[in-house]
């Protein structure tokens, strides 16, 4: 996951109504469901190119070929 802080803190001013604070709360709730979901799909992200990177970098099995071809009736080598 990253490092990202959400460190912000709103002040509400004194004269706000029910409906400013309850927007303010909204939107701070808003703000870390997005962050989260961000931070998941990077997550997923990273993993994909971390498997892609994986299996890309596998090793064949020297005996593979031979098997192939065993299996189509030919001989190895």
């Amino acid at each position: 996951m990253s490092a990202v802080v959400m460190a912000r803190t709103y002040a509400v001013p004194r004269g706000a109504t029910a409906f400013e604070r309850g927007s303010i709360r909204l939107a701070e709730i808003v703000t870390r469901w997005a962050t989260r979901r961000a931070e998941l799909r990077l997550d997923r992200h990273e993993a994909m190119l971390a498997a892609i990177q994986a299996e890309q970098t596998r090793k064949a099995d020297p005996r593979a070929a031979d098997h192939m071809l065993a299996q189509v009736g030919l001989s190895g080598r």
